[in-house]
């Protein structure tokens, strides 16, 4: 793969990733634009430079995240146990972009339905901890956001904006971590991006991760994120088309 593939790549995840677009959808579309095989490894090294940029940003949060953490297990179960029962299956998906538009049509209905929805102080519980996750579990399929798919659920539930957004991000770092052990074997298979052009790849990643993470804070706090809906919607009229 030329440089300015994995690099154009490498901002393509650290923008979508946490922008509620979706980055498995995204990475899927642009590879295929690029005339490549969509490949889930490749998803999953930029998706760990991505995690960094969640654990630089939550460095205060350690305490919280701990004091979480039976929640944050819960909320994790459903997309860890769907993942390794159907990981063949989803890996599949990755290789099919035909199926873009009806998953990037889920990510825009989410994103929507958060415009009309008030946002109330409810306590966070182990139940809607396990609803949460079930939400999460749905970016298991690309082209749907994890991130729009979470904040939406923390909303319906009641969660206060700001512990809707820690959750969600809590959240993601035992996901992101999940992938990485469930695909170690694909990941061997980028051995060839072992490299200078790879690790700067990687820190780009990192770093417009962190600014895309910071932006998606107060544009969900502003109450704003349900504008993603039409670029999503323009994508899946776009996809349905050509």
């Amino acid at each position: 793969m030329p440089f300015y593939q994995l690099l154009i790549l490498s901002l393509v995840q650290a923008v979508s990733e946490f922008l509620p677009i979706s980055s498995s959808g995204h990475l899927n579309l642009f590879q295929s634009v690029f005339g490549l095989t969509p490949s889930l490894a490749l998803d999953i090294f930029l998706n760990t430079a991505t995690l960094f940029s969640v654990l630089y940003l939550f460095r205060h949060q350690v305490s919280d995240f701990f004091k979480k953490l039976p929640l944050i297990i819960i909320g994790t179960l459903p997309a860890a146990v769907l993942g390794f029962l159907f990981k063949d299956k989803i890996d599949l998906l990755f290789t099919r972009p035909e199926y873009l538009p009806l998953f990037f049509l889920i990510t825009s209905v989410l994103l929507l339905a958060q415009k009309f929805i008030t946002p109330q102080k409810t306590k966070l519980t182990p139940a809607k901890a396990l609803v949460i996750g079930l939400f999460q579990a749905l970016a298991l399929f690309p082209g749907v956001s994890r991130s729009a798919s979470t904040l939406f659920a923390g909303l319906l539930l009641g969660l206060p904006l700001l512990q809707a957004f820690q959750f969600s991000f809590y959240l993601f770092i035992p996901a992101s971590l999940g992938a990485l052990v469930l695909n170690f074997t694909d990941i061997r298979l980028l051995s060839s991006f072992i490299s200078l052009e790879s690790l700067l790849a990687f820190l780009f990643t990192f770093a417009v991760g962190i600014i895309s993470l910071r932006l998606l804070q107060k544009l969900f706090i502003g109450r704003r994120l349900w504008y993603f809906s039409f670029y999503t919607l323009f994508l899946v009229l776009t996809l349905f088309l050509f």
